[in-house]
């Protein structure tokens, strides 16, 4: 992945399936609400502002892709990072551009818009590939 439109096409269009798995007190596992539980709506640019984490990832680039961050900022900017793994070392690979949202979805510089949904602070891509459920979370 040399180029910008390769590296946005492996955040984005060949996202993988793979959950993190992590160790919460028993309290904080009863207010998370399953992505299937919420109600999905076509995301809006103001949905999009803020940092976002990959909390699920399925799809064909499960074996590659294990972690996708990104911060969209109000000004139509963004930058993400994407953890692959596939060579001797996992490494971080990264991207900054231009996005829009459009009736046809997100758009990151690539002309080819994914769909975007938004509910309860996170974020879901949809695509032919797989399925990305990334949570807001504070910047510091």
């Amino acid at each position: 992945m040399n180029s910008p439109r390769a590296l946005a096409l492996a955040l984005i269009f060949a996202l993988p399936a793979c959950i993190v798995p992590s160790v919460l007190d028993e309290k904080q596992r009863s207010i998370e609400v399953a992505a299937e539980e919420l109600a999905w709506l076509p995301a809006r640019s103001e949905d999009l502002r803020g940092l976002f984490e990959s909390v699920s990832i399925e799809g064909e680039a499960a074996a590659a892709l294990w972690k996708i961050y990104y911060h969209f900022a109000p000004d139509g900017t963004f930058t993400a990072a994407a953890l692959i793994v596939g060579g001797a070392q996992p490494q971080f690979q990264t991207l900054s551009g231009t996005w829009n949202i459009s009736e046809q979805g997100l758009d990151l510089g690539t002309g080819e818009p994914v769909r975007a949904l938004f509910a309860a602070d996170r974020l879901r891509f949809e695509l032919a590939g797989g399925v990305a459920i990334l949570r807001r979370v504070a910047a510091h």
